[in-house]
């Protein structure tokens, strides 16, 4: 076989072994099709049908904020911040329920690890009271909808750690270049 021929082989071949879809019932994240799209995507902290996995929820001991990958942040991206917000809860603001914000995310970051700050980043009070990551809690049989947000900021927000969740992100409005986001669920026993 020539040179060319081994190469596509082994291309073939290692493509056939890199399957990305998951089985239906292989309680692996959703996989998210790489569109080329700045994005941000469920890590090992969901399951196939797009819910929480229990170890990041006020059902675990952990309570372990998930694993998170960033796709494509677009060039000229200062920072970038990360909320989580409960879609089917009203805060005292009258709005959707702040349960995590995180800014000063470095641009170069390929995303979160479980459980896990980076260095750099800053985290906000939540409406929970806490400037921490805040799993899903909603009520016994209810289904919550979770909904993460990754900006890519301008300019970086000059806030100390530990601000108000609606200030970071008043602070961050004018400034997004780029936004993408996805839903996850959560139902308690």
């Amino acid at each position: 076989m020539t040179r060319k021929a081994i190469a596509v082989v082994v291309l073939l071949l290692g493509l056939a072994g890199c399957s990305s879809d998951p089985k239906p019932d292989s309680g692996h994240p959703p996989t998210a099709a790489d569109t080329g799209q700045f994005a941000v995507v469920p890590g090992d902290g969901f399951h196939s049908d797009g819910s929480f996995d229990a170890r990041m929820t006020c059902d675990s001991s952990g309570d372990y904020s998930p694993p998170l990958v960033f796709r494509h942040v677009p060039a000229g991206t200062a920072e970038l911040v990360l909320s989580m917000v409960d879609d089917d809860k009203i805060s005292p603001q009258s709005d959707p329920l702040i349960h995590w914000v995180q800014w000063k995310i470095p641009a170069t970051a390929a995303g979160l690890q479980e459980h896990t700050k980076l260095a750099e980043a800053r985290e906000a009070l939540s409406d929970l009271g806490e400037a921490t990551y805040n799993g899903p809690c909603p009520p016994a049989g209810q289904t919550h909808h979770y909904r993460f947000t990754l900006l890519a900021l301008s300019k970086p927000i000059d806030l100390p750690n530990g601000a108000a969740a609606r200030k970071v992100l008043d602070a961050a409005e004018p400034l997004v270049i780029s936004t993408s986001g996805f839903v996850a669920t959560y139902k308690r026993s």
